[in-house]
């Protein structure tokens, strides 16, 4: 019977909990600013080479490619669990408004 009870309660959330969640966020997007940066700083370097006229071959883009990748990787890896997440909410916070008969 209490397992009946719970489970037409809503759930409540605190703060805490919400300052989690977006703290979450906030540093994900940290790491997106500092991969941009350094991919900007990377891109700088490989221009003032070639405004110097020097030889820039496939060698001088490999770095900046695999730190492309893994940034790109790590995007998706964040995005993914942001996006499972927010439908997660979305489908409990759809659930408790047809339990209250809103």
């Amino acid at each position: 019977m209490s397992n009946q009870i719970n489970n037409s309660l809503p759930k409540i959330y605190d703060v805490s909990e919400m300052h989690d969640a977006v703290s979450l966020a906030a540093h994900d997007m940290n790491w997106m600013n500092t991969a941009i940066s350094h991919i900007r700083a990377e891109v700088r370097k490989l221009n003032k080479l070639a405004e110097e006229g020097k030889n820039i071959s496939q060698y001088h883009f490999t770095e900046l490619i695999h730190h492309i990748d893994m940034y790109e990787y790590l995007a998706e890896l964040r995005h993914e669990y942001h996006a499972n997440d927010a439908e997660r909410l979305e489908k409990e916070w759809k659930s408790s408004i047809q339990k209250a008969g809103v």
